[in-house]
């Protein structure tokens, strides 16, 4: 049985209240809309104890001081669930259950407001192996903190000595803070023209002209694995180009995208945009392992038709737009972009809030790149722990985003999209057409 740690409970049984941060904020707004719950699971060898598992959930959320989130105006704060964990424990789902239909349902169930808890931990029993995972509420938390979360769970099920025992943070240090003019080389000057350019690119940028059904806001999710080894060589390859592993991301998933997403080109908006969601915890003035907040920026690529031509072709021009957004700290910079969301949409009703982010931040795509090589998951991996999946959610401003993550030497890759607008057998070809032209950058090796 697993032992609590009675000081670290009595510390973490509520935290001091903080501030939302600008993206937080944003979210929240955006929740309003439909929910933006993101998922992470995890597959381990061998069928997991139900029991086992809801002792080693409950001591990893009460040891880290999370729970119940309280907002009151601007601020939040956590409570541990202390005697009321019956009602938040751990979901063991029907025998059979698919994880990607599980995974699709829950990202579209809101969370109880009344409850006030931000976490669905679930226990799904295959063959052989386990699924245990959870659905949170975005805004509470960027993958990276729930990375940290899954970890501490994992921890207490195969690894009990390396779990912690104090509480994490909930934050407080706003973006501005961290990644205002005084902690980067981008002044407000920079920073303000950035945002200009940025404007100015999605006035030529192609979009959904079908009101109704961007509207509609409904996920689905899939996902697939590449063969072991394509990754390995694809960081290779993307080194002899000097472009990075995601510029390839980028350009592949332009190319899925021009092919089947439902955009189209009129007078001068010609142009295709790709969105990447950043985490800006390293580019923070001081440590963010301790902290579980949301610290996300995003930036975008656009490509012309002329890009398409041909596939080198599109990867300079996708590798010359983000060098250059690294040069100006576009990512750090996302506050800007942030205010101006959060100040347009204030007091918008639902249809002219959407209305907003269709003209505005018309993508046709995004993708959410991680690399777990680098981070805990490697150290058990292959044995316990075999797969991990992250999901991310649309939200209003994008039809469709992949999460690619990297274990080992395998590329997995998950795709959310509006089935509204995307059918099924589209989001099937889009995720073959981004791994045929992995396989084909790899096979020709340029």
């Amino acid at each position: 049985m697993l032992q609590t740690n009675t000081i670290s409970r009595k510390l973490a049984k509520e935290s001091s209240p903080v501030r939302l941060n600008l993206f937080q904020r944003l979210v929240r707004q955006w929740e309003t809309l439909h929910p933006y719950n993101g998922v992470q699971a995890l597959r381990v060898r061998g069928l997991l104890d139900l029991n086992h598992c809801r002792r080693a959930w409950q001591d990893s959320i009460d040891s880290l001081g999370l729970g119940r989130v309280h907002v009151a105006k601007d601020r939040y704060h956590f409570v541990c669930l202390n005697g009321d964990t019956e009602q938040h424990t751990v979901q063991l789902c029907p025998h059979g259950t698919c994880l990607y239909e599980w995974i699709s349902t829950e990202l579209n169930h809101p969370f109880d407001p009344a409850q006030t808890v931000p976490f669905r931990p679930f226990l799904i029993h295959q063959q052989d192996s386990s699924w245990f995972g959870l659905t949170y509420q975005h805004w509470v938390a960027d993958s990276a903190s729930i990375r940290r979360l899954m970890r501490e769970w994992f921890a207490r099920l195969f690894d009990p000595t390396a779990a912690a025992t104090r509480p994490l943070r909930a934050g407080g240090a706003g973006y501005f803070h961290l990644f205002g003019p005084h902690r980067s080389n981008c002044s407000s000057g920079v920073a303000v023209m950035a945002y200009l350019r940025w404007h100015s690119q999605f006035r030529r940028v192609q979009r959904i002209e079908n009101p109704q059904k961007f509207a509609q806001l409904p996920a689905r999710f899939i996902h697939r694995k590449t063969e072991a080894g394509l990754i390995d060589r694809l960081v290779v390859l993307a080194k002899e180009a000097h472009v990075t592993v995601n510029d390839i991301f980028l350009a592949a998933i332009a190319q899925a995208c021009r092919k089947y997403v439902p955009i189209h080109a009129r007078g001068i908006r010609n142009d295709l945009a790709i969105g990447t969601i950043v985490d800006l915890r390293p580019k923070a003035p001081r440590p963010m392992d301790e902290v579980f907040n949301l610290l996300l920026g995003f930036t975008s690529i656009s490509c012309r038709p002329a890009d398409f031509d041909s596939w080198p072709k599109l990867l300079s021009a996708v590798a010359r737009q983000t060098r250059q957004q690294k040069l100006h700290h576009t990512a750090e910079g996302s506050w800007i972009r942030m205010i101006g969301g959060l100040a347009a949409s204030r007091w918008l009703n639902r249809h002219k809030h959407l209305e907003l982010y269709r003209k505005r931040v018309a993508l046709a795509g995004a993708v959410s790149n991680v690399n777990l090589n680098r981070d805990w998951p490697a150290r058990y991996h292959p044995d316990p722990l075999l797969q991990y999946i992250r999901v991310a959610p649309t939200g209003p401003m994008t039809p469709l985003v992949f999460t690619t993550t990297t274990l080992g030497n395998t590329l997995g890759i998950g795709l959310t999209y509006r089935h509204v607008l995307i059918k099924e057998q589209w989001a099937a070809g889009i995720l073959q057409t981004f791994v045929d032209q992995l396989e084909k950058f790899v096979e020709e090796g340029t």
